[in-house]
């Protein structure tokens, strides 16, 4: 919510959030990748538990000590994901409180509740919503945007797949880069209320976790040392931004917003976030593995302040959090069958602290609805006979989000994830290759979310018209009693789908 040292005018304050959401660029900090977590490694053998088997650019990442075995060389491919993700929502009629249009918040006489007033105290509501009908039909210059109808979820990506690895100091140290370019939009970063504030834009609900996530800067670059034979340890820098950026604004006339003048002034500086790990060869058929990727964010904060041709001039700060990675902390290990047999199993577990979590609006879920940390599992098998080798892996990984049964809407389930590739190495030139191909599933459980309904708890879906609400004639506003609402999650909604991709990648070692 807009806030400012006092308060202004309607159309003042329509002004402000217009003028802040043009306003606004990238900025702040963007450090660990949901895309690298979501795909796991498509550059190589690592798949799903690249934490212990990514022996290859990707390491750069997942495990920098990994980089201490990597082939030379340099890999060029291309990947696609395709998100296959929905939400869909409960009818309101299915709620015996909007039998007859009870829980739809009224208009009177072609006003809505920012004309209604509290009987007991005389006051306005202090956040007057929107009449349903009004979203569901327009009203005057005001567009439709029916529940449900702006949802997101779907979407179909391609990405440039790059990396290299170079050895030094006679192979003691590797260095490695990592990156994953989307081809198209370089990025982007999408806000939205999680509660019933989303009714005055989309008035839907989005995938929390997925989306524009996807699009987050995804580039690592580290080392990899090798201590001993048998020990290896690394350290990486995934490209991190801070931005700042302010926006003067001069208004001459609040009736014409084509009157505005902008200017702005921006800053940009860039970070690095870090990431650690190690690895121990204590026999030749086993290795343990070790990592933690602090935690990440990429972050928007847009300042100004606006002057009016009447004197009056007020400032405010908005702040934004976009692909959120908390603390995580993993574990692994592989076995290989036989020394030097073609078997090799593994699996890793990894710790995250989503407790932590800040959404799109910078806010933290707390309450009863706070989020969990959680623990995520993935065990894969390899195959390798020859120049031809194979994989795959199997993950699980549980949400962190609590049922939102209450006023919150963050939505998200349980993932089931598989992965499988194959790779062949050859010589061509003179020069030796490897060539590969990769897939990957995810699929998103469905989940089901039933509301709950208090007025006396703040924690569960708001009644946005007091049952002792009047016109501006004094009357008694039709159906004020019980709950009214347009939170877009009310009574209820599903959740689930796919998430699939696939990808081919072309290395050359050196």
């Amino acid at each position: 919510m807009i806030r400012a040292m006092s308060r202004p005018p309607v159309r003042s304050r329509s002004l402000l959030a217009v003028v802040a959401a043009a306003a606004i660029l990238p900025a702040g900090r963007a450090g660990a990748s949901p895309l690298f977590e979501l795909v796991g490694d498509p550059s190589g053998a690592g798949g799903l538990v690249a934490r212990v088997e990514g022996h290859g650019p990707a390491a750069a990442y997942f495990n920098p000590a990994l980089l201490a075995d990597a082939p030379d060389g340099f890999t060029l491919g291309v990947y696609v994901v395709g998100q296959h993700l929905g939400v869909m929502a409960d009818a309101r009629s299915r709620s015996p409180l909007c039998a007859a249009g009870a829980c739809d918040v009224p208009a009177v006489d072609g006003r809505g509740p920012e004309s209604f007033r509290q009987e007991s105290t005389g006051q306005g509501l202090a956040e007057p919503s929107l009449p349903t009908a009004w979203l569901e039909q327009g009203h005057e210059s005001l567009s439709p945007r029916p529940r449900q109808a702006a949802g997101s979820g779907r979407a179909d990506r391609a990405y440039q797949v790059v990396g290299l690895v170079a050895p030094v100091f006679r192979r003691r140290v590797v260095l490695g880069l990592f990156a994953m370019i989307p081809l198209g939009e370089f990025t982007t970063a999408r806000s939205f209320y999680n509660d019933e504030r989303e009714q005055f834009f989309s008035n839907s609900l989005h995938p929390e976790l997925y989306g524009d996530r996807l699009t987050a800067t995804s580039l690592a670059f580290g080392g990899g040392i090798r201590l001993r034979p048998e020990l290896s340890v690394g350290a990486t820098f995934t490209l991190s931004l801070s931005n700042e950026a302010a926006a003067p604004v001069y208004v001459s006339n609040l009736n014409n917003l084509d009157s505005v003048l902008l200017d702005s002034n921006i800053a940009v500086q860039a970070r690095v976030a870090p990431h650690f790990g190690a690895s121990w060869t204590p026999r030749r058929e086993a290795r343990l593995a070790a990592t933690l990727h602090t935690s990440s964010s990429f972050r928007v904060a847009t300042g100004f302040d606006y002057t009016l041709a009447t004197g009056g001039q007020q400032s405010t700060e908005l702040r934004f959090t976009h692909s959120y990675m908390p603390l995580t902390a993993g574990v692994g290990g592989s076995w290989r069958f036989c020394g030097d047999g073609p078997w090799t199993v593994t699996g890793v577990l990894t710790f995250a602290r989503w407790s932590q979590y800040r959404d799109r609006h910078d806010e933290r879920p707390g309450g009863r609805y706070a989020w969990s940390d959680t623990f995520a599992g993935a065990a894969g098998v390899r195959y390798r006979v020859g120049e031809l080798a194979a994989r795959l892996d199997l993950a699980f990984q549980p949400t962190p989000v609590p049922a939102q049964t209450g006023r919150s809407n963050y939505v998200d389930s349980d993932r089931v994830g598989a992965s499988a590739g194959l790779e062949h190495t050859f010589s061509l030139w003179g020069s030796r290759f490897r060539g590969g191909v990769d897939v990957i599933g995810h699929r998103v459980l469905r989940s089901r979310v039933v509301k709950a309904v208090d007025p006396l708890d703040p924690e569960l879906v708001q009644d946005e018209v007091p049952d002792d609400a009047v016109d501006v004639l004094g009357s008694a506003v039709p159906n004020r009693a019980g709950l009214q609402t347009n939170n877009p999650g009310f009574p209820g909604y599903a959740f689930g789908g796919w998430i699939l991709g696939g990808g081919v990648r072309l290395a050359i070692e050196y």
